[in-house]
């Protein structure tokens, strides 16, 4: 339950605080280093996974660093000198990692990433809290445990400052649970967030059907309405699935995640008009057709098994790739 244990968490933030100290000249120099370069680069870059500069100095600012110098610039002025401080911290396991990370749920600054082979940007708080989230990166790291993590999770949810990704994450999937149902409509109205929509879609309360509605008004929102009313089908929604399937059967290029639980949330409606459209899939002479959206259809009436559906079983014929695609999705939970 949320706000269970916020009281406790909470005053965590007043403890173990650390004003800053002279940091020893090897570690300035490592850290004047890490801000110049200004990348947050992982053990292996570019297609060869080359070890860069800045990598070697992280290594050695949390060989050489003291648990007091990391604490000190996780909250330097440097996002990359941040991030980096913190991660040495949650690699050591130390106990002083949870009112570091409370302290940083507002750090909305943006730092630019180089896992891999990609180059990409992430708020502060939101790496903060990938590194210490159970399903998150490196198993070896510290990470919360399950009580810690409905603390955060709650902290999440009713701190109205809080404008992390994990946030909207945590809405995409939280379960429709009666007592936060007020907090989840409030941020749906004021924030505008479709992930809250989505949030909101699970308690199928007829009060929300025009936020539901009103996420077919812009592309970018588009998918979380389909999603919202696979959650919540129902029938004065279907006109709206039915227009966007015509829109994206018309188009040369495929919007993959949008056709995927396009197809799910019309599964939800099992009539003859859902059929028709089901049946055009089946029939396609498109072979890329047939077999992306043949797998995506597949998938979508063995998750909704109604008997209208059954004769379309026979007629789809996936290629051994997209065979073993729709069994590896079928392990996931929408």
């Amino acid at each position: 339950m949320f706000f269970l244990f916020a009281t406790e968490i909470i005053a965590c933030k007043s403890r173990d605080q650390t004003t800053n100290i002279k940091l020893s000249p090897n570690i300035d120099t490592l850290v004047k280093g890490i801000a110049k370069d200004n990348v947050l680069k992982s053990a292996g870059t570019g297609e060869a996974g080359e070890r860069t500069a800045q990598w070697e100095r992280y290594e050695k600012l949390k060989k050489d660093a003291t648990n007091v110098e990391l604490m000190t610039l996780s909250d330097h002025k440097n996002a990359v000198v941040r991030c980096y401080s913190f991660q040495a911290l949650v690699e050591r396991k130390t106990f002083e990692i949870l009112p570091i990370l409370l302290n940083h749920l507002h750090d909305t600054a943006e730092v630019e990433t180089f896992q891999g082979c990609i180059i990409s940007s992430q708020m502060v708080g939101d790496y903060f809290l990938d590194l210490v989230s159970p399903e998150y990166i490196d198993s070896d790291f510290y990470k919360l445990i399950a009580r810690r993590k409905i603390n955060i999770d709650s902290i999440l949810l009713y701190d109205k400052a809080i404008r992390l990704e994990h946030k909207y994450s945590l809405l995409a999937v939280v379960k429709p649970n009666k007592e936060y149902y007020n907090r989840i409509r409030e941020i749906a109205e004021t924030e505008k967030s479709p992930a809250a929509v989505l949030a909101l879609a699970r308690f199928r309360n007829k009060n929300d059907k025009e936020l539901i509605k009103n996420l077919f008004q812009n592309g970018d929102t588009e998918y979380y309405g389909i999603y919202s009313i696979k959650e919540f089908p129902d029938d004065s929604f279907y006109p709206l699935l039915t227009k966007v399937f015509e829109k994206e059967w018309d188009k040369a290029t495929y919007d993959y995640p949008k056709w995927r639980i396009l197809l799910a949330a019309l599964a939800k409606y099992p009539s003859e008009i859902t059929y028709k459209l089901f049946e055009r899939i089946a029939n396609s002479k498109d072979e890329f057709r047939y077999q992306t959206l043949g797998k995506y259809l597949l998938l979508a009436i063995t998750k909704s098994p109604y008997k209208i559906f059954e004769p379309l079983k026979s007629k789809i014929k996936l290629d051994e790739y997209d065979q073993e695609e729709m069994n590896e999705e079928m392990e996931h939970k929408d």
